[in-house]
């Protein structure tokens, strides 16, 4: 399946599961699929860093990336749980769900850009 169709169809499932929540919970909902979105849209800025370098240059910027990534949404998770007032409960298990499904679609991206 391709990456996109397949990012597009989650996003709808879990606009549909966020219908089907109570307000509170829809907000936390999309918040935590939000934040989980943002490590897709860090990692794709940081792609445009690799697009014509080696292998070696690649390996290197990839980990800085993601080891900036994680801290950057390290950081955006601490202020929304201690700064805002949304259900704790739904903000993180759709952010953990929504990470694992974009880091999932960018394992399978990277394999198919190292195998071309």
């Amino acid at each position: 399946m391709n990456i996109r169709i397949s990012t597009l169809f989650f996003a709808l499932l879990n606009l549909i599961v966020a219908y089907l929540l109570s307000e509170d919970e829809t907000v936390a909902w999309l918040i935590g699929y939000s934040l989980g979105m943002l490590t897709v849209i860090i990692h794709f800025i940081s792609t445009l860093f690799t697009k014509h370098a080696s292998e070696k240059q690649f390996t290197n910027i990839y980990f800085l990336s993601l080891f900036i990534r994680f801290l950057i949404v390290c950081a955006i998770f601490v202020a929304i749980m201690i700064l805002t007032k949304i259900d704790e409960f739904g903000f993180t298990v759709s952010f953990i769900i929504s990470y694992i499904f974009h880091s999932v679609n960018e394992v399978i991206f990277l394999n198919r850009k190292l195998s071309n």
